[in-house]
């Protein structure tokens, strides 16, 4: 009998190191709980993953690193809902970088054709708990949505990776700070890799230094610039690595990556060119024709140029200016930019415009009447253009973009009446006349639009409650983008001149929806949003490579959307005017070259609204091994060494299980002995042991019922 029990024992012994041994070969593992939940009526699928995620805790000694988990989960039968809840108490910018991690969560798996689901039918809940008495949100915005792509794909991620860096709005990777410390807190669950920003690779302290002296010491301080691999690495041989991106987050974690794949057609496509040529032949002949008449009328007038104003100076700036972005236009024009050629025909035209209205006033005997006169007729062409903007039927997508440009050239015009109305009653009329000019000219240009429309076949169709619909959620997330980038620029120390572009242009969206153009609000509050997002992005864009990095990505990213959006049947003509007009300003003006395509890449995607499968496929690559070259798993070696890992594995567990379960099995049973210190060997066994010390959170309320006993 004891024999027979001395057997299994060891056989218990002997599997139980062999496969101790055999997890000694690189696996991923990962702690995904899928289910379902029914009832009579309902299946409700879900998916949940836990993640560690580094922080920087204030204690009474100073700073120090804290471990915090984040629990994601994704219900099926949603409508993109972003749930939070968390304890300790967090700062606003968590909720604001859950909705953010899953809005670009969503567009990377919506464009990927091996997808199966949409993204925009889960609602994602957010847990985090922290031993930190306040977690800010930022720096959790890459792992959050790296786990968002990963549970959407079914993937699993590495445990012994930790990240720490914010998400922007463009997949793109953002400083952050505390870098040493959040690296104490991943060794802390025995992390063997950690990913930080691109850039982030080096940190200063101030260190003090004693220097010996004949009459004693004196002691100093200096700042001193540190090494972050070096530090992971000597004191926890842990490896440090720069991330650029949300597809660099996703190759360590899960091994898979989406591929950008830059279009192989040209932008400007026949059809394209075809619609905007005749446009701009005609605008460039209208201009080439206005700066002659103009500047001959300004050759036969005499304006007064005398202190304080010096009108005739001013004039002839307006009719230089007129010369200049004339010559430009042609430039383009021979370029095959006609979009870009357009907008400095419309420029030069306005300024010529400008100088043969003011030179007709010096001529004219009764100013105001003139001036009066011609207000009135500006404002009888604009009330004609802004009517036929509001009223003219939106079918589809094509209609869509034609009729919302037209209906913002409306809002532009009407503003410039306003303003010219302004002067008038000021008298001021040199200024009533620029902006009389510009009016005009503005409510010429809705009819330009307009009849674009006629060049394309209509595709896609959009009711008026789908419009006034989509309108108002683009509205929405911008004014959710233009909120989280102030909050994030204020705890940065920094501002930005984009943001406060963005809450105007977004003041202005509102006044459109309001009033009677929602074609218009729509492409506006995507202007509003583009210009939040880059207000983010351009934190650490201070030099010139930075710069070309974020352009050459955005120019990638508009180039696939626009040949995405072709690849089903629409034609995004707005689209392709911007991403021309960026590219005429790459040279001139980097940031408004940025806008333009990030302005470009966001209108594809209201013309797509459709929910399916984008072209592109993920890939599979396999996770890099720590302190290794990047090698796929699949390959011939990885495979032979993989097979002999497991041999090893397996005989060795044989001998030692052997070996030790005789050994155990003749010995006394002992007592293990006090155990002092516990690290977890898994994210799971993190999650489950952790427990908040109740004298840190016995204020806190636990549920909001609780909170209102409080009072």
């Amino acid at each position: 009998m004891s024999i027979k029990k001395n057997t299994s024992k060891i056989f218990v012994y002997t599997i139980i190191i062999t496969l101790t041994l055999s997890m000694g070969f690189p696996v991923i593992v990962t702690a995904t709980t899928p289910g379902t939940i029914y009832d009579d009526t309902l299946s409700l699928e879900y998916r949940n993953m836990t993640v560690y995620v580094p922080a920087v805790g204030q204690t009474e000694q100073g700073n120090s690193g804290v471990i915090s988990t984040i629990t994601v989960t994704i219900q099926s039968n949603g409508s993109g809902r972003v749930f939070v809840d968390t304890l300790s108490l967090a700062q606003v910018d968590m909720q604001g970088s859950a909705r953010l991690a899953v809005k670009v969560a969503s567009s990377l798996v919506s464009n990927d054709e091996n997808c199966t689901i949409d993204p925009s039918t889960f609602d994602y809940f957010f847990v985090i708990r922290t031993k930190s008495p306040i977690i800010g949100g930022p720096s959790a915005g890459g792992i959050m949505t790296a786990t968002v792509v990963a549970l959407l794909e079914g993937w699993e991620m590495d445990e012994h990776t930790v990240m720490t860096g914010m998400i922007n709005p463009d997949g793109s990777i953002g400083p952050i700070g505390g870098i040493p410390y959040k690296i104490d807190a991943a060794a802390s669950v025995g992390a063997t890799r950690f990913l930080i920003p691109e850039g982030q690779m080096t940190y200063t302290e101030i260190v003090t230094e004693t220097v010996p002296l004949p009459n004693g010491w004196n002691q100093y301080q200096k700042t001193v610039t540190r090494n972050v691999s070096d530090y992971a690495m000597e004191n926890y041989g842990m490896e440090v690595i720069e991330v650029t991106d949300i597809n660099d987050v996703l190759r360590y974690y899960t091994g898979y990556y989406f591929p950008v794949i830059a279009s192989e057609h040209s932008i400007s496509t026949q059809d394209y060119l075809n619609s905007m040529k005749p446009l701009a032949t005609n605008l460039l002949d209208q201009a080439t024709e206005s700066y002659q008449k103009a500047q001959q009328s300004f050759d036969k007038t005499t304006i007064p140029n005398r202190f304080p104003y010096y009108y005739r100076n001013q004039v002839t700036d307006f009719l230089n200016d007129a010369e200049d972005t004339l010559q430009t236009s042609q430039d383009w024009f021979d370029n095959e930019l006609y979009y870009t050629s357009t907008s400095y025909s419309f420029q030069s035209l306005i300024n010529s415009q400008f100088v043969e209205y003011i030179c007709t006033y010096y001529n004219t005997e009764n100013q105001a009447t003139y001036v009066n006169d011609l207000f009135s007729n500006a404002s009888q062409l604009f009330e004609t253009k802004s009517n036929e903007a509001k009223n003219t039927a939106i079918n589809g997508a094509i209609s869509l973009q034609c009729v919302g440009a037209a209906q913002k050239r409306a809002t532009e015009a009407a503003s410039y009446i306003s303003s010219a109305d302004t002067y008038i009653q000021e008298s001021d009329y040199f200024s009533a006349i620029y902006y009389i000019a510009r009016a005009i000219q503005r409510s010429e240009s809705i009819g330009w639009w307009l009849g674009l429309k006629d060049y394309f076949n209509e595709t896609n169709s959009f009711t008026t409650d789908e419009l006034r619909d989509l309108a108002n959620d683009y509205l929405l997330d911008a004014q959710q983008a233009i909120v989280y980038a102030g909050l994030i620029l204020q705890e940065m120390g920094t501002s930005s001149a984009f943001l406060s572009d963005a809450q105007t242009m977004l003041d202005t969206a509102k006044n459109d929806n309001t009033n009677g153009y929602p074609a218009a609000a729509l492409f506006e509050a995507l202007e509003a949003l583009s210009k939040a997002n880059l207000a983010l992005e351009l934190v650490d864009a201070t030099t010139e490579e930075k710069i070309q990095i974020r352009l050459d990505r955005a120019n990638e990213s508009a180039s696939g959307s626009i040949s995405e959006s072709r690849l089903r049947g629409i034609e995004p003509i707005l689209a392709v005017s911007y991403y021309e007009f960026a590219q005429s300003y790459v040279e001139e003006n980097a940031q408004n070259a940025l806008f333009y395509y990030k302005y470009s890449d966001l209108i594809p995607g209201v013309l797509t609204v459709t929910g399916i499968c984008g072209t592109e496929s993920s890939r599979f690559v396999g996770i890099t091994q720590p302190n290794s070259p990047f090698r796929p798993f699949g390959s011939a070696s990885s495979n032979q060494e993989l097979f002999i890992l497991i041999l090893v594995s397996c005989l060795g567990g044989i001998a030692i299980g052997i070996v030790l379960g005789t050994v155990l099995s003749n010995s006394q049973e002992k007592k293990p002995s006090n155990i002092t210190s516990w690290e977890p060997k898994s994210i799971n066994d993190y999650a489950i042991t952790y427990e908040p010390s109740k004298e840190s959170y016995e204020d806190i309320p636990l549920s909001i019922e609780d909170y209102y006993k409080k009072d």
